[in-house]
This record gives C-alpha cells, sequence and structure tokens, in this order.
C-alpha cells in the first residue's frame, strides 16, 4: 500500500482538519498521498501531495480513503470499481452505513498498512436504457435504480418484467431497483426489506402505489429486471442510478436492470458485523464505535 487517494467532501464541516489529520498520518510512514484537483484552493499544508482528477487518483493509488458520508462514497464507487480499486469510508455525514470509521477515527487507517483488515465485497447494478432498439443510456449503481415521476402532482404506470415475465403493474410515484447495500436507503424507506450485502439479491420496491396488491420483490442475482413507465397523460418520467444525473424517459422506452459485472470494495478494519451496524445506526441512532 505505497499510494493513497483521498477523496473529500469538501462541503463537510471540519473537512480540511480531516484531511490534514489524514495526510499527516500517511504521509508520516512514507506512504504517497494524491488529493483531487479542487482541493488545492482549501489552503491545505501538505506540501509533498500530489494533485490529480479523480480518475487520474483512482488509477495511480492503491486504495481510497473516502471523507463525507456514504454519499461521498456513491460518488466515487463506480470508477473505484472499474480500476478494482477497495475503499475505506470515514463518516462526518448522518447514518452512514458504508462508511467504516466515524469521524475522529481516522488513526484506524494505519491498520491497513499494517495488513489488519478485511474486504467487503459489494454487489452492483447494471442500468440501461433502451429506446428504438439501441442503448440510450447507461450508468453502474452502488445502492439503486429508480424510476420516477418528474411532476410531483401526477402518478405513473410501472410495469416490471423479470425475464421477460410480467410480474406487477401499478400506478404510483415509481419504483426501486436495489442491491442489498441499497436495501438500509431509499428502498427502506419505502417499506422495502433489508437484505444483507453477502445475499446478492435485487430488491424491487414500489414508491407510494396506489394499489394494496403491490409488493417488493426480492429477485435472484442472474435476473433481468425490466421497467416501463409512462405517466396516463404523458407526464414526465425519469430513471437514474444512485441519485446521480439520469435521464427523461419517452413512453416505450425500457429499463432494463441486471446484476453488474463490478462490485465495490470496502475496507473493515472493525470486525463489526453487518448486524451489528444495523442495529446502531438505525435502533439506536448512535455511532457504531
Amino acid at each position: 500500500m505505497d499510494t493513497v487517494f483521498i477523496w473529500p467532501n469538501t462541503g463537510k464541516d471540519n473537512i480540511c482538519a480531516a484531511i490534514a489529520e489524514c495526510y499527516t498520518l500517511l504521509h508520516g510512514v512514507g506512504v504517497a498521498v494524491i488529493l483531487p484537483e479542487e482541493c488545492r484552493a482549501l489552503g491545505l499544508e501538505a506540501p509533498s501531495a500530489q494533485y490529480a482528477t479523480q480518475e487520474q487518483g483512482i488509477a495511480a493509488c492503491d486504495f481510497i480513503v473516502s471523507l463525507g458520508g456514504d454519499g461521498t462514497i456513491l460518488r466515487i464507487a463506480d470508477l473505484a470499481a472499474r480500476y478494482g480499486k477497495p475503499l475505506i469510508g470515514v463518516n462526518f455525514g448522518h447514518v452512514g452505513f458504508m462508511t467504516e470509521l466515524e469521524a475522529g477515527e481516522a488513526c484506524k487507517i494505519a491498520k491497513i498498512l499494517a495488513g489488519k483488515y478485511s474486504i467487503d465485497s459489494r454487489m452492483m447494478l447494471e442500468l440501461r436504457v433502451v429506446r428504438d432498439g439501441a442503448v440510450l443510456f447507461s450508468q453502474t449503481a452502488l445502492n439503486d435504480v429508480t424510476v420516477t415521476k418528474s411532476n410531483p402532482f401526477r402518478v405513473i404506470r410501472v410495469d416490471i418484467r423479470a425475464d421477460g415475465v410480467p410480474v406487477s403493474s401499478f400506478l404510483g410515484d415509481g419504483v426501486i431497483i436495489a442491491t442489498p447495500t441499497g436495501t438500509t436507503a431509499y428502498s427502506l424507506s419505502a417499506g422495502g426489506p433489508i437484505v444483507e450485502p453477502t445475499a446478492e439479491n435485487i430488491v424491487v420496491t414500489p414508491v407510494c402505489a396506489h394499489d394494496l396488491q403491490a409488493k417488493s420483490f426480492v429477485f435472484a442475482p442472474e435476473r433481468e429486471i425490466c421497467i416501463a413507465a409512462v405517466g396516463p397523460d404523458h407526464s414526465g418520467v425519469c430513471v437514474s442510478a444512485d441519485g446521480r444525473g439520469g435521464v427523461d424517459l419517452k413512453q416505450g422506452d425500457q429499463v432494463i436492470v441486471r446484476k453488474s459485472k463490478l462490485a465495490t470494495q470496502l475496507i473493515r478494519v472493525k470486525g463489526k458485523s453487518f448486524y451489528h451496524i444495523l442495529k446502531h445506526k438505525l435502533s439506536d441512532g448512535g455511532n457504531v464505535l
């Protein structure tokens, strides 16, 4: 582990101090540190740090330290998976299911350098939007793919197929297709089940369905999910992966979701189980120490 890319959410309070702490820790043991170009304007005292774009930093590093919350991890998960680089998150957000460390615990990154860590491989989803037989748009998601209405005062009709077989059809606000990692995020707030990460299922959860028969489904990882959605008055429908910029759908478009060949590698140094994290993050609302 000779080179580390620090990926901070520069909008968080005290983030400069957190970056400086990580830099000092890593530089002090001879590790090369790469920072994003946008950190140049922060006035950091990191004289030996290199600066690079997000992709350049990921390509050059051995692992990534994400300083922020789960959203900060989501913004880097796709590229990290494509380059096969593991990452560890330090939580400066709210719940922080994916982050391993809390603010003030950055010193535990030293365990990685000593080889005292494990890798938690997380399934991802591949999203494709097909229009007139051609792929119009594609993204990869660690948490979820959402198909939702654009107009807050209208409902949309959602038709769901699995491997080409009709599964469900309803009116509502939309639908969430989640990985096990994503079942503790938006899907959970919509009434979906919690699935432990190693199960590698695909969870499909309706959002505010106007139908008592519309339920969540848990699919096997090899299933291909196809969503068709349209507003009864042709009102807008949009699709996105992990809340990133998506695309507006037209009538006849197909949203196809399946398990990705990529996986996000989360570094673990505490040895806490998924259920331990779940209990503390959801039931007690406290930090996992």
